[in-house]
């Protein structure tokens, strides 16, 4: 779905979430319209006007959309009617680049969060490219119409800006001392600061305050030609300036760029006239306020002669939002409040603070999404970072800007790779393994094509490690791990070095293989910088040069460097794990959809982890480039176990995968094979039959029992069970290990999804 579309998805949410807000507000104005003064009635308006601008809310269990639908359901019923369409050798804004290093992500009941990586094997065949999530025509067409239209108004609400203002540069200053003095005697009322400008023109039909910073007060020449006019005037400046004293000038920029957004929505322009009226009250009264009671009389007075005489002006629009609201009753609601108006109304009371914040509370946030039924469902796109899963002690990103973001210290990283090499992911402990332990961030590159990686590298960061102990720590390891390969003592040499580059100071350890000759040299680089210390090594055959220029390149994370640092391409790691919400949109990014992503499941079951990984994992791929499409997995696993089995649920569904992927031709290749090929551990195909079933009348393909890796799963491997199904152009497979009769009733569950 392009930009367009996702705003005009935005716009619905928040036009029609902002309109039950506003019958609220209407509601409790109505209810409470003997009670609540005039600042109050308006004050209550400012809270729908915050939900119509605002694209974020945060979660409470006191919003009032827990009782009605959420921004997210009224989201995807616009996007309801998005459909897919298949699009060869065509790559659309997230279409899936060429990626390397294909992980084997095993389907085992026993494989650990992290999984055990395998190299595929290579192949060749047709390019499969992914098709676009596409959305129905009228909502294209709707999307375009709502946007221009906002545009327009955008572009003329700019120039009618910059014609007003090119023509008030020819205003006259006014020059008659009676009137600055009452300008000055209304500013010290109101305590403005800043000076105020007085000007006046003929063409000017109705008196008018401009500035959110230096404010400009425009009046009609005929101003100061009645003996009268000198308490008029006061009473006109002292209305003007209580519009700068409460900001209505920047609330009326605001009001402008929501009737710009909204327009196609006819009750926010009821709204805002509501809203304006509400506020010429507010303003009166904050007048009023500073005057003193006795002027009540006089400042109606005022305001009568004033709207007989330029009514007709005040129909000319200031920036949409100004435009005139004069009608008969919007008269008579203005002078009953100026009657009835009492000294010390216009201040707040603490019930007033109280019904503001209550109503603030239940319209400018969003329902939960972590409770039971359908708010189990993550709708990630709501914004915030919320956990997905408990802390499971170990995080591995695949990005910099995410990964040095939650990393446990700050640190460099290299800000030039050798040739071929690039940034595979970043990975720490939440907490060191042993209290003596000091926190420490791995970093790991790569030099690797498709499926087929010619070289690696390490740089491990350590935050208190010294430069000395982590030396004689790596030739002790280096020792040990060449005995057990069998090298006696003497069939290699491990030295010792210093190095200064660039004001850096550190070692360099050189491991040569004297018994094999021709092979390459190996080099342990440590360094010590700013606290940090830096161990640098490789398996590629990497020079001393090689290492030097890229200590030399180390610097802080940047923008620049998060670029560099962020593996989604083809010679990359293929897995990216989720632990966040956060991690949630950079994933619907990955795979070119907004994805399901379900909490929990029906019969006791929780997520326990989810990552994005390629096809191999879905299903058999038929060729490099198709191996390179992406998917999205939740893993779940019972809540309650027997711990008689050591938390190991013996009987029953002991795990649920639910995968998803774009389509492209796969679920239609399986309906018309009658089978689905999976890839066993050693590469080769394990076809397992499918058979079509019904769930509540949605169709679905079943497999019989298989094991992971057919022939050779072990003796002990659990029997497995997968159902795919087809909705909007995604692939959706749910696989059980175990089987209970619930299978159906999460299938159905999944089927309809909430996302």
């Amino acid at each position: 779905m392009n930009i367009t579309e996702s705003l005009f998805r935005w716009f619905i949410a928040a036009t029609l979430t902002a309109s039950l807000a506003a019958i609220v507000v209407i509601f409790v104005q109505h209810l409470l319209r003997r009670r609540i003064g005039a600042r109050l009635r308006y004050a209550l308006w400012l809270i729908v006007l915050v939900r119509l601008v605002v694209p974020v809310f945060p979660h409470s269990p006191v919003s009032l959309f827990n009782a009605i639908p959420t921004v997210t359901e009224i989201k995807n019923a616009v996007s309801s009617l998005s459909f897919q369409q298949d699009k060869p050798g065509a790559k659309g804004g997230n279409s899936v680049k060429e990626n390397s290093n294909q992980t084997h992500y095993t389907t085992n009941e026993n494989a650990q969060t992290i999984p055990q990586q395998l190299w595929l094997p290579q192949g060749h065949g047709a390019s499969a490219v992914p098709a676009e999530r596409a959305s129905h025509p009228a909502i294209r067409v709707l999307s375009v119409v709502w946007l221009t239209g906002t545009l327009a108004f955008l572009a003329y609400n700019l120039v009618y800006w910059l014609r007003i203002k090119r023509k008030q540069r020819s205003f006259r200053r006014v020059s008659n001392p009676e009137a600055w003095s009452i300008v000055e005697e209304c500013r010290s009322l109101f305590a403005i600061q800043r000076p105020v400008s007085l000007f006046t023109d003929s063409s000017i039909q109705s008196p008018y305050i401009t500035g959110v910073v230096r404010p400009a007060i425009y009046l009609p020449d005929t101003f100061g030609q009645e003996a009268e006019d000198a308490s008029r005037l006061k009473h006109v400046l002292a209305h003007e300036l209580a519009h700068y004293k409460r900001k209505d000038t920047a609330w009326n920029m605001l009001g402008s760029l929501v009737l710009a957004i909204h327009w196609m929505n006819p009750f926010v322009w009821f709204l805002m006239r509501r809203m304006k009226s509400d506020r010429e009250q507010a303003c009166d009264a904050c007048a009023l306020e500073v005057l003193g009671e006795e002027e009540a009389v006089p400042y109606g007075m005022t305001i009568i002669a004033f709207l007989k005489r330029h009514s007709a002006g005040r129909n000319q629009p200031h920036l949409l939002y100004f435009k005139g609201m004069n009608g008969e009753k919007d008269m008579m609601r203005r002078i009953r409040m100026i009657g009835s108006f009492k000294k010390g109304s216009y201040k707040f009371s603490l019930l007033a603070v109280l019904l503001v914040v209550l109503l603030g509370a239940a319209t400018l946030t969003n329902a939960p999404v972590s409770e039971a039924g359908t708010s189990a469902w993550i709708h990630a796109e709501q914004g915030g970072k919320e956990k997905l899963f408990e802390d499971g002690g170990f995080l591995v990103y695949d990005n910099l800007e995410k990964g040095a973001r939650m990393a446990p210290f700050v640190f460099k990283v290299p800000s030039v790779l050798p040739d071929g090499y690039t940034f595979d992911d970043l990975s720490f402990h939440i907490q060191p393994l042993t209290s003596s332990a000091s926190p420490e961030v791995d970093i790991k590159y790569i030099k690797a094509r498709i499926n087929t990686s010619s070289g690696s590298m390490h740089l491990k960061i350590s935050r208190s490690a010294g430069l000395e102990e982590t030396t004689e720590q790596v030739v002790a390891d280096e020792s040990k791990s060449l005995e057990g390969f069998g090298h006696q003592e003497g069939s290699y040499t491990i030295e010792k070095a210093p190095i200064s580059l660039s004001g850096t100071e550190g070692l360099r350890i050189t491991i040569r293989m004297l018994a094999w000759e021709g092979q390459p040299e190996r080099y342990y680089y440590i360094w010590k910088d700013q606290g940090i210390t830096y161990q640098l090594d490789s398996y590629g055959g990497l020079s001393p040069d090689d290492y030097e220029r890229m200590i030399v390149s180390m610097k802080l994370p940047d923008r620049e460097l998060n670029k560099l640092y962020e593996n989604n391409e083809y010679h990359g790691r293929t897995i990216t794990y989720l632990f966040d919400t956060e991690d949630i949109r950079r994933a619907q990014k990955l795979i070119g959809y907004d994805a399901a992503f379900p909490r929990e499941l029906p019969g006791g079951f929780a997520a326990s982890g989810s990552y994005v990984s390629r096809k191999v994992n879905f299903n058999y791929p038929e060729s490099d480039q198709d191996s390179m499409r992406m998917l999205l997995e939740v893993s779940y696993r019972p809540i309650k176990t027997d711990k008689s089995s050591g938390g190991e649920q013996v009987e029953g569904i002991k795990r649920v995968d639910f995968t998803q992927m774009l389509n492209g031709t796969m679920y239609e290749d399986m309906k018309n094979k009658g089978l689905v090929s999976f890839m066993l551990i050693d590469g080769e195909r394990n076809n397992v039959k499918l058979q079509p079933v019904s769930i509540q009348g949605r169709e679905a393909l079943r497999t019989e029992t298989f094991k992971v890796d057919g022939t050779l799963s072990g003796p002990n491997a659990t029997d497995l069970v997968s159902y795919f199904w087809l909705e909007d152009g995604v692939c959706y497979q749910a696989n059980f290990a175990g089987q209970a009769p619930e299978e159906e009733q999460i299938v159905l569950y999944l089927m309809q999804q909430d996302k």
